[in-house]
């Protein structure tokens, strides 16, 4: 089916109604940590009986991923990617599939080594009702082990002029201390755990894969997003919990090697890219403070590793 004539029909759709979900899941080599997340989303608490359709994009793994989920999960969908799609092109690609074959009310994004409970799709959809049809709900980011830890709790401000991003919380703040309950505006989002109606993300555009093919491209979304007059909010209650040591090498709080945290700056997938950080800053900032943005992006990384994070990584 042609995505034109869906994008009419999901324009159609009216009301916070939700009777579909489509999970969209990239994944490249982490059958194990696969296995587990699909374990869980099969036993998904369904308090508002919707549809849930998971659409896993394998992208040239070399693993026996594709096996694993056609012996334990043939209902799910899978679709193969020629490997090099990375994160950003395989959500696109996952969401048009998803879009063109079912039509879904909502879109879901979830990591390959996410984990959830039970109790997340209830929470999800009832901050959905909350926030309303014209908004992205994000999860706070949790560590997975103990004492947990949030990583991503939403971000309250950015000053362009200055450069200054307010997060609600401090990074790695125990999860006691956040608030249980609540929906905050944020102006940034963690990919994983992003909740969005297809029509949403038909007006908004899909994920720029080109300017940010592995990272950037949900903070992308959030700000174009406010942009064209939605709302992204962070709702405290729903929760993805993390394998925080997974993350890319370099960043600054898996405190690896110093040549692999400078190697990063200059790695086209890593977080730290610098030319990914300029056309995130092109894009979003004031484009005469490109050099001020970027060198305040440099010294604030390079406080991160050598003093912020140095004795965070014991504590994961």
């Amino acid at each position: 089916m042609a995505l034109p004539f869906i994008m009419e029909c999901l324009k159609m759709k009216t009301g916070k109604h939700i009777g579909s979900i489509c999970i969209i899941i990239p994944t490249f080599n982490r059958r194990d940590y696969l296995f587990q997340l699909l374990l869980q989303i099969g036993k998904l608490e369904n308090r508002y009986n919707v549809d849930i359709i998971p659409v896993i994009v394998v992208d040239g793994c070399t693993d026996d991923t594709c096996e694993m989920l056609a012996r334990e999960f043939p209902s799910y969908i899978t679709l193969r990617g020629p490997g090099g799609w990375w994160w950003t092109k395989c959500i696109n690609e996952g969401m048009k599939y998803a879009i063109c074959r079912f039509c879904p009310d909502y879109l879901l994004l979830l990591n390959d080594d996410s984990q959830i409970h039970p109790d997340y799709l209830n929470a999800l959809i009832e901050s959905a009702y909350s926030a309303g049809d014209d908004s992205i709900i994000g999860s706070i980011s949790v560590t997975d082990n103990s004492p947990l830890r949030v990583t991503f709790s939403g971000v309250k401000s950015i000053d362009w002029t200055y450069y200054r991003v307010m997060n609600y919380h401090r990074s790695f703040e125990l999860l006691e201390n956040i608030p249980p309950l609540g929906l905050y505006p944020s102006f940034a989002l963690n990919g994983r755990g992003s909740f969005f109606s297809a029509k949403l993300i038909l007006e908004v555009g899909f994920l720029n894969e080109h300017s940010f093919p592995q990272y950037g491209s949900d903070d992308d979304l959030a700000l174009r997003a406010w942009k064209k007059g939605f709302l992204v909010f962070i709702s405290y209650s729903c929760i993805v919990f993390d394998r925080t040591q997974e993350t890319a090498k370099g960043t600054a709080f898996r405190q690896d090697r110093l040549p692999v945290f400078l190697k990063s700056f200059f790695t086209w997938n890593s977080v730290n890219y610098l030319p990914k950080q300029m056309a995130f800053f092109y894009l979003h900032g004031k484009k005469k403070l490109l050099p001020f943005y970027l060198l305040k992006f440099i010294a604030g990384t390079c406080y991160a590793y050598f003093f912020k994070y140095k004795n965070v990584k014991h504590d994961l």
